[in-house]
């Protein structure tokens, strides 16, 4: 089921209008392509606009007043099917084409290292090293992967990570996972184990934090 097939009809409408329209629409065009009225119009983009589904801005017609213009934002065409898991696959096989193992685990330790980068400050503002743990989980929420802290017996930190952002990706190739590793070892300059893997049948992905 798409992402777009949660709302009802009339805001799925709505969204496609949007879509075909990328300059735009007005309320009044609105209320002609969907044929409901103004009010009705208005209350759907007021819904999706709190949501984060559409933008708008003031559109200056000459010798007219301003109209406000609704277009689709990032988040409202992310609605809208996409074949990311295609495309990867796709470019993990020319790259396994291409690379051996240890030349294939080195590019993705790279690109961890380089997605790192952009939530360091985030990591670094926090003085110790718990602060630090809680902080990646929490930027690994945000990213997908539906990540908590924990501790273990012996008093050290564990994030256990619910879903697997690189599934599909990761059940073809397994060294994708490297990316996941060095993303978390760049943000916490220790050692990550990878104690549990949902993509080789665990329950979870559990990565223990050294020291």
């Amino acid at each position: 089921m798409s992402a777009l097939s949660t709302f009802g009809q009339t805001q799925q409408n709505l969204l496609t209008s949007l879509l075909r329209n990328r300059e735009g629409l007005t309320v009044d065009h609105l209320t002609h392509e969907l044929n409901i009225s103004r009010n009705a119009v208005n209350q759907h983009l007021n819904s999706l606009d709190s949501s984060g589904f559409i933008d708008n801005a003031m559109l200056t017609s000459t010798g007219g007043r301003p109209s406000k213009v609704y277009t689709l934002s990032s988040k409202g065409l992310e609605l809208f099917p996409r074949h990311y898991a295609l495309f990867s696959n796709l470019l993990i096989g020319w790259i396994r084409q291409k690379l051996d193992d240890a030349e294939l685990r080195a590019c993705m330790t790279e690109l961890g290292a380089q997605v790192a980068l952009q939530f360091s400050p985030r990591v670094q503002q926090h003085g110790s090293q718990s602060g630090k743990v809680v902080e990646l989980a929490s930027i690994m929420q945000e990213l997908g992967y539906d990540a908590h802290v924990e501790n273990t017996s012996d008093n050290k930190k564990e994030i256990i990570a619910n879903n697997c952002v690189f599934h599909q990706l990761a059940s073809e190739c397994q060294d994708v996972c490297t990316l996941d590793t060095s993303l978390m070892e760049n943000l916490l300059e220790t050692k990550i184990n990878h104690e549990e893997c949902m993509v080789k049948g665990g329950d979870c992905c559990r990565f223990s934090v050294a020291g």
